[in-house]
């Protein structure tokens, strides 16, 4: 029982700070760079920003077996970033 509280308590902290990150993200792309993102790009950068802090992380403990996977990962959200700058200059014309 007290795991399944654990376990919820985690994910609602995962929700609320995701929230938070969402807003101020939203906010600061429009107020700062003039930029209206939309919802899948503001996913994508959180989805960024979780994912160096699991490289930095795990750099600095030494542990190299979540290493392996999260640097793995960087390649597709690339791919991911260049597809769609491709069809956001696509929009534009």
């Amino acid at each position: 029982m007290m795991m399944l509280l654990v376990a919820l308590a985690l994910l609602g902290m995962l929700a609320f700070y995701s929230l938070i990150a969402y807003f101020l993200i939203r906010i600061i792309s429009k107020k700062a760079f003039k930029v209206v993102l939309s919802k899948m790009e503001i996913l994508e950068v959180i989805t960024w920003i979780a994912l160096i802090f699991v490289v930095f992380s795990s750099i600095r403990t030494g542990a190299f077996s979540t290493f392996s996977p999260s640097a793995l990962l960087l390649i597709p959200l690339i791919n991911i970033r260049i597809t769609n700058r491709k069809q956001r200059l696509l929009k534009k014309n």
